[in-house]
Protein backbone atom coordinates (compact mmCIF):
# COMPACT_ATOMS: atom_id res chain seq x y z
CA UNK A 1 0.00 0.00 0.00
CA UNK A 2 1.08 3.58 -0.52
CA UNK A 3 2.04 5.87 2.38
CA UNK A 4 1.72 9.62 2.02
CA UNK A 5 4.74 11.85 2.42
CA UNK A 6 5.51 12.94 5.97
CA UNK A 7 5.25 16.63 6.48
CA UNK A 8 8.28 18.19 8.23
CA UNK A 9 7.88 20.27 11.34
CA UNK A 10 9.22 23.86 11.52
CA UNK A 11 11.94 22.67 13.86
CA UNK A 12 13.08 20.09 11.33
CA UNK A 13 13.14 22.74 8.58
CA UNK A 14 15.27 24.97 10.81
CA UNK A 15 17.62 22.06 11.37
CA UNK A 16 17.93 21.61 7.59
CA UNK A 17 18.83 25.31 7.20
CA UNK A 18 21.41 25.04 9.99
CA UNK A 19 22.84 21.94 8.39
CA UNK A 20 23.25 23.69 5.01
CA UNK A 21 23.99 27.19 6.34
CA UNK A 22 27.34 27.48 4.56
CA UNK A 23 25.74 26.47 1.22
CA UNK A 24 23.34 29.35 1.75
CA UNK A 25 25.72 31.94 3.18
CA UNK A 26 28.66 31.45 0.80
CA UNK A 27 26.69 32.25 -2.46
CA UNK A 28 25.03 35.20 -0.71
CA UNK A 29 28.38 36.58 0.41
CA UNK A 30 29.91 35.91 -3.01
CA UNK A 31 27.23 37.83 -4.95
CA UNK A 32 27.07 40.57 -2.33
CA UNK A 33 30.83 41.19 -2.59
CA UNK A 34 30.93 40.84 -6.39
CA UNK A 35 27.91 43.07 -7.17
CA UNK A 36 28.90 45.52 -4.41
CA UNK A 37 32.35 45.83 -5.92
CA UNK A 38 30.97 46.38 -9.42
CA UNK A 39 28.32 48.83 -8.18
CA UNK A 40 30.77 50.95 -6.21
CA UNK A 41 33.06 50.97 -9.24
CA UNK A 42 30.28 52.34 -11.44
CA UNK A 43 30.48 56.04 -12.34
CA UNK A 44 27.99 58.37 -10.69
CA UNK A 45 25.07 59.57 -12.83
CA UNK A 46 23.95 63.18 -12.48
CA UNK A 47 20.58 64.58 -13.58
CA UNK A 48 19.94 68.15 -14.64
CA UNK A 49 16.39 69.52 -15.04
CA UNK A 50 14.82 72.59 -16.59
CA UNK A 51 11.20 73.74 -16.26
CA UNK A 52 9.58 75.30 -19.34
CA UNK A 53 6.23 77.05 -19.27
CA UNK A 54 3.90 78.38 -21.90
CA UNK A 55 3.73 82.14 -22.12
CA UNK A 56 0.11 83.30 -22.51
CA UNK A 57 -0.73 85.04 -25.77
CA UNK A 58 -0.57 88.82 -25.91
CA UNK A 59 -3.62 89.02 -28.14
CA UNK A 60 -7.29 88.36 -27.49
CA UNK A 61 -8.26 84.81 -26.58
CA UNK A 62 -10.90 84.99 -29.31
CA UNK A 63 -8.09 84.90 -31.86
CA UNK A 64 -5.65 82.51 -30.16
CA UNK A 65 -6.84 80.01 -27.56
CA UNK A 66 -4.57 79.15 -24.62
CA UNK A 67 -2.98 75.72 -24.63
CA UNK A 68 -4.23 73.04 -22.24
CA UNK A 69 -2.02 70.20 -21.04
CA UNK A 70 -3.61 67.91 -23.62
CA UNK A 71 -2.85 70.41 -26.40
CA UNK A 72 0.68 70.84 -25.08
CA UNK A 73 1.18 67.07 -25.01
CA UNK A 74 0.16 66.83 -28.65
CA UNK A 75 2.43 69.74 -29.57
CA UNK A 76 5.34 68.24 -27.63
CA UNK A 77 4.95 64.94 -29.44
CA UNK A 78 5.44 66.89 -32.67
CA UNK A 79 8.38 68.93 -31.37
CA UNK A 80 10.04 65.82 -29.89
CA UNK A 81 10.34 64.30 -33.35
CA UNK A 82 12.51 67.24 -34.37
CA UNK A 83 14.43 68.06 -31.16
CA UNK A 84 15.14 64.43 -30.20
CA UNK A 85 16.03 63.27 -33.67
CA UNK A 86 19.49 61.92 -34.50
CA UNK A 87 20.32 65.03 -36.54
CA UNK A 88 19.76 67.09 -33.39
CA UNK A 89 21.35 64.83 -30.76
CA UNK A 90 24.47 63.71 -32.65
CA UNK A 91 25.99 67.23 -32.88
CA UNK A 92 25.54 67.64 -29.10
CA UNK A 93 27.35 64.33 -28.47
CA UNK A 94 30.32 65.62 -30.45
CA UNK A 95 30.08 69.16 -29.04
CA UNK A 96 30.09 68.14 -25.37
CA UNK A 97 32.20 64.98 -25.85
CA UNK A 98 29.51 62.71 -24.40
CA UNK A 99 29.78 58.92 -23.92
CA UNK A 100 33.53 58.81 -24.41
CA UNK A 101 33.81 55.25 -23.08
CA UNK A 102 31.15 53.93 -25.43
CA UNK A 103 32.56 55.70 -28.47
CA UNK A 104 36.15 54.70 -27.64
CA UNK A 105 35.02 51.08 -27.33
CA UNK A 106 33.76 51.21 -30.92
CA UNK A 107 30.00 51.51 -30.26
CA UNK A 108 28.22 52.73 -33.41
CA UNK A 109 26.93 56.27 -33.31
CA UNK A 110 23.35 55.01 -33.81
CA UNK A 111 23.52 53.14 -30.49
CA UNK A 112 25.15 56.10 -28.75
CA UNK A 113 22.34 58.37 -29.95
CA UNK A 114 19.79 55.80 -28.82
CA UNK A 115 21.37 55.68 -25.33
CA UNK A 116 21.33 59.45 -25.10
CA UNK A 117 17.66 59.47 -26.22
CA UNK A 118 16.80 57.09 -23.38
CA UNK A 119 18.48 59.42 -20.87
CA UNK A 120 16.26 62.34 -21.93
CA UNK A 121 12.82 62.64 -20.30
CA UNK A 122 10.17 65.20 -21.23
CA UNK A 123 7.24 65.27 -18.78
CA UNK A 124 4.13 67.43 -18.49
CA UNK A 125 4.06 69.25 -15.17
CA UNK A 126 0.94 69.56 -13.04
CA UNK A 127 0.31 72.06 -10.28
CA UNK A 128 -2.26 71.23 -7.61
CA UNK A 129 -5.65 70.19 -8.95
CA UNK A 130 -5.39 72.33 -12.07
CA UNK A 131 -3.34 71.37 -15.06
CA UNK A 132 -0.78 73.92 -16.08
CA UNK A 133 0.64 74.23 -19.56
CA UNK A 134 4.23 73.49 -18.52
CA UNK A 135 6.73 70.67 -18.95
CA UNK A 136 10.09 69.62 -17.52
CA UNK A 137 13.18 68.38 -19.35
CA UNK A 138 15.47 65.89 -17.58
CA UNK A 139 18.83 64.62 -18.79
CA UNK A 140 21.26 62.21 -17.09
CA UNK A 141 25.00 62.00 -17.68
CA UNK A 142 28.20 61.00 -15.88
CA UNK A 143 29.48 64.57 -15.99
CA UNK A 144 27.29 67.10 -14.08
CA UNK A 145 28.44 69.99 -16.28
CA UNK A 146 27.65 68.02 -19.43
CA UNK A 147 24.21 67.18 -17.99
CA UNK A 148 23.57 70.86 -17.38
CA UNK A 149 24.83 71.94 -20.84
CA UNK A 150 22.75 69.35 -22.69
CA UNK A 151 19.63 70.21 -20.67
CA UNK A 152 20.06 73.93 -21.36
CA UNK A 153 20.56 73.37 -25.08
CA UNK A 154 17.57 71.06 -25.26
CA UNK A 155 15.47 73.72 -23.55
CA UNK A 156 16.57 76.33 -26.07
CA UNK A 157 15.82 73.91 -28.90
CA UNK A 158 12.30 73.40 -27.55
CA UNK A 159 11.77 77.16 -27.30
CA UNK A 160 12.94 77.72 -30.89
CA UNK A 161 11.18 74.64 -32.25
CA UNK A 162 7.89 75.67 -30.67
CA UNK A 163 7.91 79.03 -32.40
CA UNK A 164 9.02 77.50 -35.68
CA UNK A 165 6.53 74.66 -35.37
CA UNK A 166 3.68 77.02 -34.49
CA UNK A 167 4.51 79.21 -37.46
CA UNK A 168 4.88 76.23 -39.78
CA UNK A 169 1.64 74.71 -38.51
CA UNK A 170 -0.18 78.00 -38.97
CA UNK A 171 1.28 78.48 -42.45
CA UNK A 172 0.60 74.87 -43.45
CA UNK A 173 -2.92 75.22 -42.08
CA UNK A 174 -3.35 78.40 -44.07
CA UNK A 175 -2.04 76.69 -47.19
CA UNK A 176 -4.34 73.74 -46.53
CA UNK A 177 -7.32 76.07 -46.26
CA UNK A 178 -6.22 77.83 -49.46
CA UNK A 179 -6.15 74.50 -51.30
CA UNK A 180 -9.48 73.50 -49.85
CA UNK A 181 -10.88 76.94 -50.69
CA UNK A 182 -9.67 76.59 -54.28
CA UNK A 183 -11.19 73.10 -54.54
CA UNK A 184 -14.49 74.25 -53.06
CA UNK A 185 -14.54 77.27 -55.40
CA UNK A 186 -14.04 74.95 -58.36
CA UNK A 187 -16.83 72.72 -57.02
CA UNK A 188 -19.11 75.78 -56.68
CA UNK A 189 -18.30 76.91 -60.22
CA UNK A 190 -18.97 73.41 -61.51
CA UNK A 191 -22.35 73.28 -59.72
CA UNK A 192 -23.24 76.72 -61.08
CA UNK A 193 -22.26 75.58 -64.59
CA UNK A 194 -24.41 72.47 -64.22
CA UNK A 195 -27.29 74.63 -63.04
CA UNK A 196 -26.94 76.97 -66.04
CA UNK A 197 -26.67 73.96 -68.39
CA UNK A 198 -29.90 72.51 -67.00
CA UNK A 199 -31.64 75.89 -67.32
CA UNK A 200 -30.40 76.32 -70.92
CA UNK A 201 -31.41 72.77 -71.85
CA UNK A 202 -34.85 73.23 -70.25
CA UNK A 203 -35.44 76.91 -70.94
CA UNK A 204 -39.08 76.16 -71.90
CA UNK A 205 -39.76 74.02 -68.82
CA UNK A 206 -38.36 76.10 -66.00
CA UNK A 207 -40.38 76.08 -62.77
CA UNK A 208 -40.89 79.86 -63.05
CA UNK A 209 -42.88 79.37 -66.30
CA UNK A 210 -45.27 76.80 -64.84
CA UNK A 211 -48.13 79.25 -64.15
CA UNK A 212 -47.85 80.80 -67.63
CA UNK A 213 -47.83 77.36 -69.26
CA UNK A 214 -50.89 76.30 -67.25
CA UNK A 215 -52.70 79.46 -68.36
CA UNK A 216 -51.74 78.76 -72.00
CA UNK A 217 -52.95 75.17 -71.61
CA UNK A 218 -56.32 76.36 -70.28
CA UNK A 219 -56.63 78.77 -73.21
CA UNK A 220 -55.82 76.01 -75.71
CA UNK A 221 -58.36 73.69 -74.09
CA UNK A 222 -61.01 76.44 -74.33
CA UNK A 223 -59.99 76.87 -77.98
CA UNK A 224 -60.36 73.10 -78.40
CA UNK A 225 -63.92 73.24 -77.05
CA UNK A 226 -64.73 76.22 -79.31
CA UNK A 227 -63.41 74.39 -82.40
CA UNK A 228 -65.46 71.30 -81.51
CA UNK A 229 -68.63 73.40 -81.18
CA UNK A 230 -67.94 75.28 -84.43
CA UNK A 231 -67.34 71.97 -86.24
CA UNK A 232 -70.58 70.60 -84.85
CA UNK A 233 -72.40 73.72 -86.10
CA UNK A 234 -70.85 73.28 -89.56
CA UNK A 235 -71.76 69.61 -89.59
CA UNK A 236 -75.39 70.54 -88.75
CA UNK A 237 -75.40 73.12 -91.54
CA UNK A 238 -73.87 70.59 -93.93
CA UNK A 239 -76.58 68.12 -92.99
CA UNK A 240 -79.26 70.73 -93.63
CA UNK A 241 -77.84 71.54 -97.07
CA UNK A 242 -77.51 67.85 -97.86
CA UNK A 243 -81.17 67.48 -96.93
CA UNK A 244 -82.01 70.37 -99.29
CA UNK A 245 -80.14 68.61 -102.12
CA UNK A 246 -82.01 65.41 -101.34
CA UNK A 247 -85.33 67.34 -101.39
CA UNK A 248 -84.43 68.92 -104.75
CA UNK A 249 -83.49 65.52 -106.15
CA UNK A 250 -86.81 64.16 -105.00
CA UNK A 251 -88.54 67.15 -106.57
CA UNK A 252 -86.60 66.56 -109.80
CA UNK A 253 -87.73 62.96 -109.83
CA UNK A 254 -91.33 64.12 -109.22
CA UNK A 255 -91.03 66.61 -112.08
CA UNK A 256 -89.73 63.90 -114.39
CA UNK A 257 -92.53 61.58 -113.32
CA UNK A 258 -95.07 64.36 -113.74
CA UNK A 259 -93.73 65.19 -117.24
CA UNK A 260 -93.99 61.58 -118.34
CA UNK A 261 -97.53 61.40 -116.99
CA UNK A 262 -98.43 64.69 -118.69
CA UNK A 263 -96.98 63.38 -121.96
CA UNK A 264 -99.00 60.22 -121.62
CA UNK A 265 -102.11 62.26 -120.89
CA UNK A 266 -101.40 64.42 -123.90
CA UNK A 267 -100.87 61.33 -126.05
CA UNK A 268 -104.16 59.98 -124.88
CA UNK A 269 -105.75 63.37 -125.40
CA UNK A 270 -104.58 63.63 -129.02
CA UNK A 271 -105.20 59.91 -129.87
CA UNK A 272 -107.47 59.39 -133.01
CA UNK A 273 -108.77 56.03 -131.92
CA UNK A 274 -111.34 57.56 -129.65
CA UNK A 275 -112.51 60.18 -132.19
CA UNK A 276 -115.75 59.78 -134.25
CA UNK A 277 -113.90 60.45 -137.51
CA UNK A 278 -111.53 57.56 -136.75
CA UNK A 279 -114.50 55.32 -136.01
CA UNK A 280 -116.31 56.27 -139.19
CA UNK A 281 -113.21 55.76 -141.27
CA UNK A 282 -112.62 52.36 -139.57
CA UNK A 283 -116.20 51.39 -140.30
CA UNK A 284 -116.01 52.69 -143.85
CA UNK A 285 -112.72 50.87 -144.50
CA UNK A 286 -114.18 47.72 -143.07
CA UNK A 287 -117.17 48.00 -145.38
CA UNK A 288 -114.97 48.71 -148.37
CA UNK A 289 -112.71 45.78 -147.53
CA UNK A 290 -115.77 43.57 -147.25
CA UNK A 291 -117.05 44.79 -150.57
CA UNK A 292 -113.59 44.27 -152.08
CA UNK A 293 -113.50 40.75 -150.81
CA UNK A 294 -116.92 40.05 -152.38
CA UNK A 295 -115.85 41.58 -155.68
CA UNK A 296 -112.70 39.52 -155.74
CA UNK A 297 -114.73 36.48 -155.34
CA UNK A 298 -116.58 37.44 -158.54
CA UNK A 299 -114.02 39.44 -160.49
CA UNK A 300 -110.38 39.50 -160.95
CA UNK A 301 -108.11 42.10 -159.52
CA UNK A 302 -107.92 44.14 -162.73
CA UNK A 303 -111.62 44.44 -162.98
CA UNK A 304 -112.72 48.09 -162.99
CA UNK A 305 -115.05 47.56 -160.06
CA UNK A 306 -112.30 45.90 -158.09
CA UNK A 307 -109.90 48.67 -159.01
CA UNK A 308 -112.47 51.30 -158.02
CA UNK A 309 -112.95 49.68 -154.63
CA UNK A 310 -109.24 49.53 -154.11
CA UNK A 311 -109.08 53.23 -154.97
CA UNK A 312 -111.77 53.99 -152.36
CA UNK A 313 -109.92 51.93 -149.80
CA UNK A 314 -106.70 53.80 -150.67
CA UNK A 315 -108.48 57.12 -150.13
CA UNK A 316 -109.75 55.90 -146.73
CA UNK A 317 -106.22 54.78 -145.79
CA UNK A 318 -104.93 58.16 -146.87
CA UNK A 319 -107.45 59.80 -144.56
CA UNK A 320 -106.20 57.46 -141.80
CA UNK A 321 -102.67 58.64 -142.49
CA UNK A 322 -103.70 62.26 -142.35
CA UNK A 323 -105.46 61.70 -139.03
CA UNK A 324 -102.36 59.99 -137.64
CA UNK A 325 -100.04 62.70 -138.88
CA UNK A 326 -102.24 65.39 -137.36
CA UNK A 327 -102.36 63.45 -134.07
CA UNK A 328 -98.61 62.96 -134.08
CA UNK A 329 -98.04 66.67 -134.71
CA UNK A 330 -100.32 67.57 -131.80
CA UNK A 331 -98.69 64.95 -129.60
CA UNK A 332 -95.21 66.11 -130.52
CA UNK A 333 -96.14 69.73 -129.84
CA UNK A 334 -97.62 68.86 -126.44
CA UNK A 335 -94.67 66.59 -125.58
CA UNK A 336 -92.20 69.31 -126.50
CA UNK A 337 -94.03 71.85 -124.40
CA UNK A 338 -94.16 69.49 -121.43
CA UNK A 339 -90.47 68.56 -121.85
CA UNK A 340 -89.44 72.23 -122.03
CA UNK A 341 -91.35 72.99 -118.85
CA UNK A 342 -89.88 69.99 -117.04
CA UNK A 343 -86.40 70.82 -118.34
CA UNK A 344 -86.68 74.38 -117.10
CA UNK A 345 -87.76 73.16 -113.68
CA UNK A 346 -85.01 70.50 -113.64
CA UNK A 347 -82.35 73.02 -114.62
CA UNK A 348 -83.60 75.39 -111.94
CA UNK A 349 -83.30 72.62 -109.37
CA UNK A 350 -79.86 71.60 -110.67
CA UNK A 351 -78.68 75.19 -110.33
CA UNK A 352 -80.06 75.23 -106.81
CA UNK A 353 -78.23 71.95 -106.08
CA UNK A 354 -75.01 73.35 -107.51
CA UNK A 355 -75.36 76.41 -105.28
CA UNK A 356 -76.05 74.21 -102.28
CA UNK A 357 -73.16 71.90 -103.22
CA UNK A 358 -70.90 74.91 -103.40
CA UNK A 359 -72.04 75.88 -99.94
CA UNK A 360 -71.43 72.29 -98.78
CA UNK A 361 -67.92 72.47 -100.31
CA UNK A 362 -67.28 75.68 -98.45
CA UNK A 363 -68.58 74.10 -95.25
CA UNK A 364 -66.43 71.00 -95.81
CA UNK A 365 -63.44 73.28 -96.37
CA UNK A 366 -64.28 75.08 -93.16
CA UNK A 367 -64.65 71.71 -91.38
CA UNK A 368 -61.26 70.65 -92.79
CA UNK A 369 -59.78 73.91 -91.61
CA UNK A 370 -61.33 73.35 -88.22
CA UNK A 371 -59.84 69.82 -88.14
CA UNK A 372 -56.43 71.24 -89.04
CA UNK A 373 -56.79 73.95 -86.40
CA UNK A 374 -57.94 71.34 -83.87
CA UNK A 375 -55.05 69.07 -84.78
CA UNK A 376 -52.63 71.96 -84.37
CA UNK A 377 -54.34 72.91 -81.13
CA UNK A 378 -54.12 69.29 -79.90
CA UNK A 379 -50.42 69.22 -80.79
CA UNK A 380 -49.90 72.46 -78.89
CA UNK A 381 -51.82 71.01 -75.92
CA UNK A 382 -49.69 67.84 -76.00
CA UNK A 383 -46.51 69.91 -76.23
CA UNK A 384 -47.61 72.11 -73.32
CA UNK A 385 -48.62 69.08 -71.26
CA UNK A 386 -45.23 67.52 -71.98
CA UNK A 387 -43.50 70.73 -70.95
CA UNK A 388 -45.64 70.98 -67.80
CA UNK A 389 -44.98 67.31 -66.98
CA UNK A 390 -41.24 67.92 -67.44
CA UNK A 391 -41.25 70.82 -64.99
CA UNK A 392 -41.21 68.58 -61.83
CA UNK A 393 -38.13 66.72 -63.10
CA UNK A 394 -36.38 69.99 -63.90
CA UNK A 395 -37.52 71.37 -60.55
CA UNK A 396 -36.17 68.34 -58.69
CA UNK A 397 -32.88 68.54 -60.59
CA UNK A 398 -32.56 72.27 -59.90
CA UNK A 399 -33.53 71.85 -56.23
CA UNK A 400 -30.95 69.05 -55.87
CA UNK A 401 -28.30 71.25 -57.46
CA UNK A 402 -29.39 74.22 -55.33
CA UNK A 403 -29.15 72.09 -52.18
CA UNK A 404 -25.71 70.87 -53.17
CA UNK A 405 -24.75 74.44 -54.09
CA UNK A 406 -25.95 75.82 -50.75
CA UNK A 407 -24.13 73.03 -48.88
CA UNK A 408 -20.96 73.67 -50.87
CA UNK A 409 -21.40 77.43 -50.38
CA UNK A 410 -21.76 76.93 -46.61
CA UNK A 411 -18.64 74.76 -46.58
CA UNK A 412 -16.85 77.38 -48.69
CA UNK A 413 -17.84 80.15 -46.26
CA UNK A 414 -16.71 78.06 -43.28
CA UNK A 415 -13.34 77.34 -44.91
CA UNK A 416 -13.02 81.02 -45.85
CA UNK A 417 -13.63 81.97 -42.24
CA UNK A 418 -11.09 79.38 -41.07
CA UNK A 419 -8.62 80.65 -43.66
CA UNK A 420 -9.04 84.21 -42.38
CA UNK A 421 -8.53 82.95 -38.83
CA UNK A 422 -5.44 81.02 -39.98
CA UNK A 423 -4.05 84.16 -41.60
CA UNK A 424 -4.62 85.99 -38.32
CA UNK A 425 -2.81 83.21 -36.44
CA UNK A 426 0.07 83.36 -38.93
CA UNK A 427 0.40 87.07 -38.26
CA UNK A 428 0.24 86.49 -34.53
CA UNK A 429 2.89 83.75 -34.64
CA UNK A 430 5.10 85.76 -36.96
CA UNK A 431 5.01 88.74 -34.60
CA UNK A 432 5.56 86.48 -31.54
CA UNK A 433 2.20 87.52 -30.08
CA UNK A 434 0.84 84.00 -29.69
CA UNK A 435 1.54 81.15 -27.34
CA UNK A 436 5.31 80.82 -26.74
CA UNK A 437 7.43 78.47 -24.63
CA UNK A 438 9.92 80.06 -22.25
CA UNK A 439 12.41 78.70 -19.72
CA UNK A 440 11.01 79.15 -16.23
CA UNK A 441 13.77 77.30 -14.32
CA UNK A 442 17.10 77.17 -16.19
CA UNK A 443 19.12 73.96 -16.22
CA UNK A 444 21.10 73.43 -12.99
CA UNK A 445 24.49 71.85 -12.33
CA UNK A 446 23.62 68.80 -10.20
CA UNK A 447 25.56 68.54 -6.94
CA UNK A 448 24.76 64.95 -6.02
CA UNK A 449 24.29 61.90 -8.20
CA UNK A 450 20.87 60.33 -8.73
CA UNK A 451 22.27 56.93 -9.75
CA UNK A 452 23.38 54.32 -9.17
CA UNK A 453 21.61 53.38 -5.94
CA UNK A 454 24.64 51.46 -4.67
CA UNK A 455 23.25 50.17 -1.38
CA UNK A 456 19.98 49.06 -3.04
CA UNK A 457 21.84 47.27 -5.83
CA UNK A 458 24.16 45.61 -3.28
CA UNK A 459 21.09 44.35 -1.40
CA UNK A 460 19.69 43.08 -4.69
CA UNK A 461 22.99 41.14 -5.17
CA UNK A 462 22.68 39.72 -1.66
CA UNK A 463 19.14 38.62 -2.47
CA UNK A 464 20.29 36.93 -5.67
CA UNK A 465 23.05 35.10 -3.73
CA UNK A 466 20.57 34.05 -1.02
CA UNK A 467 18.23 32.68 -3.66
CA UNK A 468 21.04 30.66 -5.25
CA UNK A 469 22.16 29.39 -1.81
CA UNK A 470 18.66 28.21 -1.05
CA UNK A 471 18.56 26.43 -4.39
CA UNK A 472 21.87 24.64 -3.56
CA UNK A 473 20.61 23.70 -0.09
CA UNK A 474 17.41 22.34 -1.56
CA UNK A 475 19.46 20.38 -4.11
CA UNK A 476 21.23 18.48 -1.31
CA UNK A 477 18.38 18.27 1.19
CA UNK A 478 15.43 17.29 -1.02
CA UNK A 479 16.79 13.76 -1.83
CA UNK A 480 17.18 13.07 1.93
CA UNK A 481 13.49 13.79 2.44
CA UNK A 482 12.64 10.57 0.62
CA UNK A 483 14.83 8.48 2.92
CA UNK A 484 14.29 7.28 6.51
CA UNK A 485 16.53 9.49 8.58
CA UNK A 486 15.21 9.29 12.12
CA UNK A 487 12.76 7.57 14.47
CA UNK A 488 9.85 9.74 13.24
CA UNK A 489 10.42 8.57 9.62
CA UNK A 490 10.53 4.91 10.78
CA UNK A 491 7.27 5.26 12.69
CA UNK A 492 5.52 7.07 9.81
CA UNK A 493 6.55 4.88 6.87
CA UNK A 494 6.45 1.45 8.74
CA UNK A 495 3.49 2.12 10.91
CA UNK A 496 5.21 0.20 13.73
CA UNK A 497 6.20 1.41 17.18
CA UNK A 498 9.91 1.93 17.84
CA UNK A 499 11.03 -0.11 20.80
CA UNK A 500 14.63 1.11 20.94
CA UNK A 501 17.18 3.17 19.01
CA UNK A 502 20.93 2.73 18.69
CA UNK A 503 23.03 5.93 18.29
CA UNK A 504 25.99 6.03 15.88
CA UNK A 505 29.00 4.32 17.43
CA UNK A 506 32.12 6.10 16.09
CA UNK A 507 35.70 5.69 17.07
CA UNK A 508 37.93 8.63 17.95
CA UNK A 509 39.64 8.39 14.57
CA UNK A 510 36.32 8.45 12.72
CA UNK A 511 35.19 11.47 14.71
CA UNK A 512 38.42 13.25 13.91
CA UNK A 513 38.06 12.46 10.21
CA UNK A 514 34.53 13.78 10.13
CA UNK A 515 35.69 16.98 11.80
CA UNK A 516 38.58 17.41 9.35
CA UNK A 517 36.27 16.66 6.37
CA UNK A 518 33.90 19.39 7.55
CA UNK A 519 36.67 22.00 7.74
CA UNK A 520 38.10 20.87 4.39
CA UNK A 521 34.70 21.29 2.70
CA UNK A 522 34.27 24.68 4.32
CA UNK A 523 37.73 25.78 3.15
CA UNK A 524 36.95 24.52 -0.35
CA UNK A 525 33.66 26.46 -0.32
CA UNK A 526 35.41 29.67 0.74
CA UNK A 527 38.06 29.16 -1.94
CA UNK A 528 35.43 28.54 -4.61
CA UNK A 529 33.47 31.61 -3.50
CA UNK A 530 36.58 33.79 -3.62
CA UNK A 531 37.47 32.39 -7.03
CA UNK A 532 33.99 33.02 -8.42
CA UNK A 533 33.91 36.68 -7.32
CA UNK A 534 36.37 37.87 -10.05
CA UNK A 535 34.46 35.83 -12.63
CA UNK A 536 31.15 37.44 -11.67
CA UNK A 537 32.77 40.87 -11.66
CA UNK A 538 34.20 40.24 -15.13
CA UNK A 539 30.85 39.05 -16.49
CA UNK A 540 28.99 42.06 -15.07
CA UNK A 541 31.56 44.50 -16.39
CA UNK A 542 31.73 42.82 -19.77
CA UNK A 543 27.97 42.69 -20.22
CA UNK A 544 27.48 46.15 -18.62
CA UNK A 545 24.22 44.81 -17.22
CA UNK A 546 24.24 47.15 -14.23
CA UNK A 547 25.03 50.10 -16.49
CA UNK A 548 21.87 49.37 -18.42
CA UNK A 549 19.85 49.08 -15.24
CA UNK A 550 20.91 52.44 -13.83
CA UNK A 551 20.55 54.29 -17.11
Amino acid sequence: MSVEFRQRKPGELIEMVKRQKWLILLPMLTFTVAIGYVVYRLPSIYESTSLLTVKPPTVSSNLVQALSSEDLSLRLSTINQEVLSRSSLEPMIVKYDLYKLERSSGMPMELVVERMYKNIKVEIEESGNEKVAAFRIRYRDRDPQAARNVTAELASKYVNAQVQTSTEIAESTNQLFERQLFEKKEALDELEKQRLDIMMQNVNTLPESEQGLVAQLQGLRLREDTLIKEKQTLMVEKGRLSDSIAANNRQMRLIEDFGEKEVQDTMRAVSIEDTPAYGELMKKRADLNAQLDNLLKVYKEKHPAVVAKQSEIARVNEEFDNLKRNAERRSQTATQATSRKAELQRKSLELENQRIQSQIGQIEQQISNKDVERQQNTGQIAALEQRINSIPNVKVALEGLNARYQSAKQTYDEILKKKNDAETVVGVETNAQGETIRVQDPANVPQSPVAPKRFLLTMVGAGVGLFLGLLLAAFFEVPRLFKIQNIEDAKHYTGLPVLASVPPLLSAGEKAWIQRSHWLKLAAGFSASLGVIPLIVFILQATRLLDKLIT
